[in-house]
């Protein structure tokens, strides 16, 4: 399947929209097993956006806990495309700014759909404490996050089929940032979109001529 990603930040009655991401996702026996995403990044001035300064756009690939991408932290070696993730994070560092939960997952899914029904969309609030207990996406997407209690809200809505098409995520921006940094009041809105279930989906590893 294929999902769609943006990422705004919530501040002082302003919105800005500075990350987006397209993917596709494989499925196994065991749920998700691998994604290829592409992300564009936008840099914006002031606290937030001065501490995020490193992150840029570019292709991740991640299969079976391994990842490979195209935008490091630094750069990547001269000659070749890509350069192994060491922590294995899904999205390389721009996806611990994107969607963190996967409602794909079986048991992501189960725990979103407690949330306060209206028709086909569901709302309710989840700490990543939580998330990192049930989701492998999520520990794959912020593995440091051990133990953290922030709250992130959400609003899940389903097709007909029963299926996730949009799923509505916001959380603090102070959760990514070092104590000192000054972000007020502000948050970090993601919205998601899926399209495509049950569309075949071949996720392989960059070749090895290309990687670092």
């Amino acid at each position: 399947m294929k999902f769609r990603d943006v990422t705004s930040l919530l501040q002082n009655n302003s919105k800005i929209t500075f990350l987006w991401r397209t993917g596709k996702w494989q499925f196994g026996k065991k749920g998700v097993v691998a994604s290829d995403i592409t992300a564009k990044y936008k840099q914006y001035g002031g606290a937030v956006f001065d501490y995020m300064r490193g992150l840029k756009g570019g292709r991740t690939i991640w299969v079976n806990g391994r990842s490979w991408t195209t935008h490091p932290v630094g750069e990547v070696p001269e000659g070749k495309k890509y350069e192994e993730d060491f922590l294995g994070l899904t999205g390389s560092h721009a996806g611990t700014y994107s969607q963190l939960v996967n409602p794909a997952e079986p048991a992501t899914l189960k725990v979103l759909l407690k949330g306060d029904r209206r028709g086909r969309t569901y709302q309710g609030k989840l700490s990543y404490a939580v998330l990192e207990k049930v989701s492998p996406w999520f520990r794959a997407s912020l593995p440091r996050s051990q133990g953290d209690r922030t709250v992130l809200h959400y609003e899940l809505t389903l097709g007909s089929d029963n299926l996730p098409r949009k799923l509505v995520t916001s959380h603090p921006a102070a959760s990514h940032v070092s104590a000192g940094i000054e972000v007020g009041d502000g948050r970090f809105r993601v919205e998601t979109t899926y399209t495509a279930w049950g569309s075949k989906v071949s996720i392989s590893a960059p070749p090895k001529g290309e990687t670092a």
